[in-house]
């Protein structure tokens, strides 16, 4: 990645003065194409402004002003206004140029803007007082003389504007034919800008919607260090937005309903719901389905108890830890295949092991923890959600209907919960669902709260105080949230803050990572541990050499892989189709 802040200034370094281009060199628009600004205020006045300005240029003798613009009857009774505040709204600084313009003034050199455009030179110079060029003697604007920059006209009338010698300026522009030919033609050296390098995570341009979403980003990230929190802002800053932009719209359709979200899952999703929305009130509700295994043990509930312990081959003894309590030693190595096992369907023995176990003592403190946080009928239960369990487990317990907002769902959903009890944010393709759930273990450990599960609740006095499995803290994930945290508030108070994310483009980024992540993607996050009825890594392969003296150890440590294709690409880090070869597997 080329350091444009420190090129502009080598090749400045030798010059009095420094000229720049103004759109795509000192600003960027958070939209693709700049007819893409026009439809921030509908289609229709889009076409219209589309259609003024062609036939305003073909009319004219000279260069085309906004007034000119305006003047065409197709944008009668329009007001230009508006469009000169998308405008401001719009424009970002690129960020390595405004650094670059930063210590060149500082070092005394004279700096100054030229562009070909047809906004007015005070509209240009309050875009980018507002983006932090305040250090700027002057510009010059192709609608104010009526020449441009790809004539040399622009730049010649520069040089006697300002007294300036050819030989004395420096012209940085993205443009080889207006910036650098233009330049030349009056004398003047130019530097071209490269195009900045794509910002991994980034979705692709489709359409207007898409277009906007990826300017949004690249203008925010392009030529910054890509760390963790330039990952979650790329990668989980649009799919928290657009998730929580969708429990807004849910929560209005019941009524104002309460909203609890599930801890620990929804941990990140919250403080954005929060941001987004920070007059609504929500609620954090600490359960995990491990603590509800001693209240189901003690009502005898066994049926939901199974769908409470991990879908696993479990023996005897780990079940009973599940329950709070100890296994008679007669069960202790006994086990127990809990991964086929449906709804209504319990295997005789484990009935009787489930029967011979004793509830601990405090086996019914969750039910008085759930009352304690008013959790009733018709409340909503946000999760990151596949089988419904915890909705489930949670009716029967409290005798209550909730209305569960998941963020994605599997097969076993709509068997237990309509559609009316339980919507889905995500609505995926086949291909996409199994690139899905190939990566939700790691999505599940980037958005959650980074402390140890629910296990327990303990009485004190008159509260019931939450007790945590131990866990080991990833300082990568808190960079994660504060990256897609810092998305949520720029795009909060960007000129797209009004703008629905759907939900394929949200989670777009995430499949393109889980598909076919780069080096610096891989790195960041392969070493973490997730958890899933146990502790596994993520995709921690031991080196290749490692591998060819216990060559049965790779098959051991790609089934605990909770990212597969992760695995595959840290392990032969050479560009192969591990995720067609892992989708091939899963089919």
């Amino acid at each position: 990645m080329m350091d444009i802040k420190n090129a502009i200034v080598r090749q400045a370094a030798s010059y009095d003065a420094v000229a720049f281009d103004v759109f795509d060199t000192l600003l960027k628009r958070d939209v693709d194409k700049p007819t893409d600004l026009f439809r921030l205020a509908g289609e229709e006045f889009a076409q219209k402004r589309i259609q003024a300005e062609q036939l305003a240029r073909a009319a004219a003798q000279q260069e085309v002003t906004l007034a000119k613009i305006y003047e065409q009857p197709a944008l009668s009774g329009e007001d230009p206004s508006r469009e000169c505040a998308l405008e401001v709204l719009a424009a970002v600084p690129n960020l390595p140029v405004l650094e670059a313009v930063r210590k060149l003034h500082a070092q005394g050199k004279r700096i100054y803007f030229i562009s070909d455009m047809y906004l007015p030179p005070e509209q240009i110079h309050t875009m980018l007082l507002r983006c932090g060029y305040d250090m700027m003697e002057g510009g010059f604007v192709s609608c104010s003389f009526g020449v441009q920059k790809r004539s040399g006209g622009l730049f010649r009338r520069f040089l006697r504007e300002t007294g300036l010698k050819a030989r004395q300026v420096l012209f940085v522009g993205d443009s080889w034919r207006a910036d650098v030919l233009g330049a030349a033609l009056a004398g003047v050296r130019a530097w071209h800008l490269p195009a900045p390098d794509p910002v991994p995570g980034c979705v692709q341009s489709r359409d207007f919607l898409s277009g906007a979403v990826r300017a949004f980003v690249q203008n925010r990230l392009s030529g910054m260090p890509y760390g963790g929190r330039a990952l979650g802002f790329s990668v989980l800053g649009p799919l928290e937005v657009a998730f929580c932009q969708w429990i807004h719209q849910r929560r209005q359709e019941q009524g104002n309903a309460r909203v609890f979200f599930l801890a620990r899952d929804m941990y990140l999703t919250r403080i954005v719901y929060a941001l987004m929305y920070p007059g609504e009130k929500t609620e954090y509700l600490q359960i995990s389905r491990r603590s509800l295994c001693p209240a189901l043990l003690a009502k005898r509930q066994y049926e939901l108890l199974v769908y409470a312990l991990p879908r696993q081959v479990l023996s005897g003894a780990q079940i009973a830890a599940y329950c709070g309590t100890t296994c008679p030693k007669a069960w202790t190595e006994k086990r127990f295949d809990l991964k086929a096992v449906q709804l209504g369907e319990i295997p005789e023995s484990l009935k009787e092991l489930l029967a011979v176990l004793q509830a601990p003592q405090d086996a019914l403190l969750v039910l008085e923890y759930l009352k304690n946080s008013g959790l009733k009928d018709g409340d909503i239960l946000v999760d990151i959600g596949s089988g419904g369990t915890t909705q489930m487990l949670l009716e029967a317990l409290c005798g209550i209907r909730l209305n569960g907002l998941q963020l994605s769902g599997d097969a076993r959903l709509r068997a237990r919960l309509s559609s009316e009890r339980a919507k889905v944010f995500l609505s995926l393709a086949q291909e996409e669902v199994r690139l899905y759930w190939a990566g939700q273990p790691m999505l599940e450990r980037m958005i959650s709260q980074d402390v140890g599960a629910t296990a327990g609740y303990h009485r004190c006095g008159e509260t019931i105080t939450v007790q945590r499995e131990k866990a080991i803290v990833e300082p990568v994930i808190a960079e994660l949230q504060q990256g897609a945290l810092a998305f949520a508030r720029a795009w909060g108070k960007s000129v797209l803050a009004e703008l629905l994310i759907g939900p394929d483009l949200a989670i777009e980024p995430f499949l393109q990572m889980v598909r076919t992540p780069d080096r610096t993607q891989l790195e960041l996050l392969g070493d973490l541990s997730v958890e899933d009825g146990g502790i596994y890594p993520l995709a921690a392969p031991r080196p290749c050499r490692w591998y060819v003296v216990h060559p049965k150890m790779l098959k051991k440590d790609l089934s605990e892989a909770r990212w597969k294709i992760g695995f595959l690409a840290r392990l032969f880090p050479v560009h192969l189709p591990y995720d067609r070869l892992y989708l091939a597997l899963k089919k």
